[in-house]
């Protein structure tokens, strides 16, 4: 597996999520589907949810118009009362060298939405445990591998994300130049987000 090439800092945050709004503002939310770990517990509502699981499917298509530095920006999910969402991106990797895959979230400005008795303040901020996964085609069923995992503290406009997420070039990733790629299974790529919220000590 690549080694990890995480963008996190303030800064470099900052900026992404700016362009990841203003890029989007004419281009629909793309779907995604958002469950709770334990499905075998009653589903709490969005406000209450402390862990999720998004799954975000993109065809080959739609990740060949993100070429050369497009983006395409989830609908929203609602983590313990709070705004999230996912990007996917084409990027320039870490060390500015090749063209790849990236995927990040992000915690968005939610100032349209009234406080309710008892959430959360938009301002505060909130530490969230990731693991960005995908399935491939040298798996079997519906097995996603882990890509990176970690932790992040996000406030309204921040956000945290892997530039090289598949550890690939653009090129090997979309199986151009007569290559097959493994990351297309019947045309489309699965990804997979697991969230939760971490506790205070």
């Amino acid at each position: 597996m690549a080694s990890k090439d995480q963008t996190a800092s303030s800064s470099e945050t900052t900026t992404a999520v700016a362009d990841d709004t203003s890029s989007q503002q004419d281009a629909p939310p793309h779907p995604l589907q958002v469950t709770s770990p334990d499905s075998s517990l009653p589903s709490p509502s969005p406000r209450q949810r402390r862990c999720v699981a998004a799954y975000m499917d993109l065809t080959r298509e739609e990740c060949g118009r993100l070429f050369p530095s497009g983006r395409l920006r989830s609908q929203p999910l609602r983590l313990a009362g709070r705004p999230f969402y996912l990007t996917a991106r084409c990027n320039m990797d870490q060390r500015d060298t090749f063209r790849c895959f990236g995927l990040f979230l992000a915690m968005e400005v939610d100032d349209d939405e009234e406080e309710e008795e008892g959430s959360p303040s938009p301002a505060a901020s909130v530490t969230v445990e990731y693991d960005f996964a995908a399935r491939t085609r040298q798996q079997s069923g519906d097995e996603f591998v882990s890509m990176y995992k970690g932790h992040y503290t996000f406030a309204a406009g921040k956000s945290c994300g892997y530039r090289n997420l598949l550890g690939t070039p653009w090129a090997s990733f979309m199986g151009d130049g007569g290559g097959d790629s493994v990351f297309f299974i019947d045309g489309v790529l699965h990804l997979r987000a697991e969230l939760c919220v971490k506790e205070d000590a």
